[in-house]
């Protein structure tokens, strides 16, 4: 576990994904995250549980495939060890503000919320709890796509990872023990990622969606777009 010092080793501008399971991160948002990591973001990357129900009777096999897509995407992963299944809004509620005393994210990405009957039961708590804090402490919050059953989901911020699919389906190949999950496959994958450039009219590329609840700035957001646009403008 890192402790307070560790932190005053990053700057402001780090994001922090909160995601009940290892490769709950990479499916929505490999590519954005490797794309926030060569602009120069701190990835940091919190699970809440450690993988004890996965497919790999292995332990700690899912820390060792999410170190391996770290690599890829320029992430840093912390695990805790919150029962699957079982974990309650309070225990996230709790891991949350710590994560957020000890890193000062500038950013929160984690589950988009979705009834039961149609998600994971642990990703739908994680999203409840997660956005309370967010909420609370004025942090900028982004829900990511679910891998299915998108019902619920309005995005309304997507982010071109064409220069970069190859990292995500790299970083989604590293959690070999999930392989069988349809949802993991090449051609889903690809699928979903080619759905999110057609809602936006594009023929070519792939991209992520997300749904912006909450999102704060200050005037160096507004310095930020300006230079944005002038490079646009002149390249």
């Amino acid at each position: 576990m890192n402790t307070d010092s560790d932190s005053k080793n990053f700057s402001q501008r780090t994001v922090l994904t909160i995601y009940a399971h290892a490769d709950d991160e990479v499916l929505p948002a490999a590519g954005t995250l490797s794309l926030m990591s060569k602009a120069g973001w701190n990835i940091r990357c919190l699970i809440l549980t450690d993988g004890s129900l996965s497919s790999s009777p292995i332990k700690g096999t899912r820390h060792q495939e999410a170190d391996a897509a770290g690599k890829i995407i320029g992430a840093t992963y912390e695990f805790y060890a919150l029962e699957e299944y079982n974990f309650s809004t309070q225990a996230v509620i709790k891991v949350t503000e710590e994560a957020i005393r000890r890193w000062q994210p500038a950013l929160i990405i984690t589950h988009a919320p979705q009834p039961e009957k149609y998600g994971h039961r642990d990703h739908e708590v994680c999203a409840i709890a997660v956005s309370n804090v967010a909420t609370r402490k004025n942090i900028t919050l982004w829900y990511s796509a679910p891998p299915v059953f998108l019902r619920g989901f309005e995005p309304n911020f997507f982010v071109d990872i064409t220069s970069v699919i190859e990292e995500k389906v790299a970083a989604i190949g590293c959690y070999e023990s999930e392989v069988n999950k349809a949802f993991m496959q090449l051609d889903a994958i690809l699928v979903l990622s080619r759905f999110w450039a057609r809602e936006l009219g594009q023929k070519d590329g792939y991209f992520e969606a997300f749904e912006i609840s909450r999102q704060c700035v200050d005037a160096n957001f507004f310095t930020a777009m300006a230079n944005n646009y002038q490079a646009i403008k002149h390249s």
